[in-house]
């Protein structure tokens, strides 16, 4: 079996981004393209701005990275920060999404392990959705492709149709019909 230098995990497609200019791509001859597909490889920042460059080239000039096992200020600013901005109490910085699932699945566990009922272990996804590469993502899809070879999966996850419903209304917001 031949295989690429490049692992294929993804069909590729025939857009070849060399550069990024904001919110556009630019490919091998110049055509440009709406980078509608960002969050996909989780970084939503666009492409080049200058305040963004500098921001990454001044950090990189004081310190590339260390490990989670030493405090970090700049990290702890930034929990705070987002803390403060949304409804979390804690935040937990990850390297990817498939990382990101993983601990929301870990999270949920030890909850209801903790809560008295470790009994609650199911995980429910959408049917044909995407969660990352690891054993615990893959173990949320019921896609074939993304499980055949990696089995026995983790147990008790389950698909659920992906149709996609408008949410109803809390009561509350809900009109009363007159009697």
């Amino acid at each position: 079996m031949t295989i690429t230098a490049l692992m294929p995990v993804y069909p590729r497609c025939d857009v070849r981004p060399v550069r990024g200019e904001g919110c556009y791509l630019i490919g091998e001859r110049g055509e440009r393209y709406l980078d509608f597909a960002s969050g996909i490889a989780v970084n939503i920042l666009g492409h080049g701005h200058p305040a963004l460059v500098k921001a990454i080239a001044d950090q990189a000039a004081t310190l590339m990275h260390v490990s989670n096992l030493y405090g970090s200020p700049q990290g702890e600013r930034l929990a705070q920060r987002l803390v403060d901005s949304t409804f979390a109490d804690t935040v937990f910085f990850t390297n990817s999404g498939a990382e990101a699932v993983e601990c929301a699945i870990k999270t949920a566990r030890r909850y209801h392990y903790a809560d008295g009922a470790p009994g609650r272990h199911k995980i429910i996804s959408f049917s044909n959705a995407f969660h990352g590469r690891t054993l615990g993502t893959i173990s949320a899809t019921n896609q074939p492709k993304m499980r055949d070879g990696f089995e026995p999966l983790l147990p008790a996850s389950r698909s659920s149709p992906s149709t996609i419903s408008r949410p109803r209304k809390p009561r509350s917001m809900r009109r009363r019909r007159a009697s």
